[in-house]
């Protein structure tokens, strides 16, 4: 088999569940594959597809019909998404790609159910952008901060935010330093604290919002959201799902894939150099208590990894390995995901969570 096809059924060993609990059937994803055929084809094909949605939302909205454009315009972004999230040998098309995704996923924002606000949080003398979403119903809500990883970015969740908006609470995904729209800031960094700081004053005194807040992260998220923690005062939880402890670590079992990834997302010269920047090792705790997830089956950060974690939390961690999970979790998502936001549920009420509860 060619390097080229072996590439396309790496992606998809390890990134088909994920590409489909975001919000592409099934059936549609393995279509678009097997159209590609082979990877120089990958980002091509599922820009054509996203085109084609991206019509249909065009349609749709024409003739007044705003829920279904909304979702049009949501999936095109997505076939966007995927089409250029692990191409690294066309960087001239990744780039236009991502833009493509960005700008299809404005005009679906405010036509989600419920709405979403793409707001620019100032920093650094530039912008970072987030897009906020609020639950229906009157009253004011907590919110949930999502960090993505190294790969993914705020158009990726709106079928992950619903989990928390059916518990009232609000969403905040957010592209850090290096992360989707955050990527004029440079590569990936392993201290995105400032940046969170900067969106919970972005959004300070929004007459709908409680002002209490819990980070979500995903991945290198996980990562993220255990180091940013420890300087967000008052912060109510941290949900890190199959994060990492120590990057270096593990990083001459890294997938060739995950790899190629690195290379891109962390930069510089030496990307293995860059890579033991992530860690918790030596780092401050977070300031609240902890869920860490993390799939048995992850074959790109070790289960262990987990442990470390948790360990690494001083104010305690409810620590939860699912033995048939994969990376994040994606192939059992109707496990993971009601967990997530039940957890946070019970910690802005100020309770401890017991699955049973």
């Amino acid at each position: 088999m060619e390097q080229s096809e072996n590439r396309l059924v790496s992606v998809v060993e390890h990134w088909l569940p994920r590409i489909e609990v975001a919000g592409i059937p099934s059936a549609t994803a393995r279509a678009v594959i097997e159209h590609a055929g082979v990877w120089q084809r990958w980002l091509p094909v599922w820009s054509e597809e996203g085109e084609r949605h991206a019509a249909l939302g065009d349609e749709a909205l024409a003739a007044g019909r705003l829920i279904t454009a909304g979702e049009a315009y949501a999936r095109a972004s997505l076939f966007y998404h995927f089409g250029q999230f692990m191409v690294f040998d066309d960087l001239e098309g990744k780039a236009a790609a991502a833009a493509r995704k960005a700008e299809l996923y404005r005009k679906a924002a405010p036509l989600l159910d419920p709405p979403g606000e793409l707001i620019t949080i100032p920093f650094e003398g530039g912008e970072l952008r987030g897009c906020l979403r609020l639950p229906h119903g009157g009253g004011s809500h907590p919110l949930a901060i999502i960090i993505p990883g190294s790969d993914s970015t705020k158009e990726e969740f709106p079928a992950f935010e619903r989990h928390f908006h059916a518990r009232d609470i609000a969403t905040l995904s957010l592209d850090g330093p290096g992360q989707g729209e955050g990527r004029i800031f440079g590569a990936l960094r392993p201290d995105i604290g400032s940046a969170v700081l900067a969106a919970i004053q972005a959004v300070d005194g929004r007459e709908r919002l409680s002002g209490q807040v819990g980070l979500v992260g995903m991945a290198f998220g996980g990562l993220l959201v255990l180091r940013a923690a420890a300087m967000v005062p008052d912060i109510a939880g941290i949900v890190s799902i199959n994060g990492f402890y120590d990057l270096g670590g593990f990083w001459a079992d890294l997938p060739q894939v995950y790899r190629d990834n690195m290379r891109f997302a962390l930069g510089g010269e030496n990307v293995r150099e860059r890579a033991d920047l992530f860690t918790l090792r030596g780092c401050d705790p977070p300031r609240a208590p902890a869920l860490i997830l993390h799939g048995g089956r992850d074959k790109i950060f070790p289960p262990s990894e987990a442990e470390k974690c948790a360990e690494f939390c001083a104010l305690g961690a409810d620590l939860y390995l699912f033995p048939d999970g994969n990376h994040v979790c994606n192939n059992i998502p109707w496990l993971y995901r009601p967990l997530i936001a039940d957890w946070l549920k019970a910690r802005f009420a100020g309770r401890n969570f017991t699955a049973t509860a």
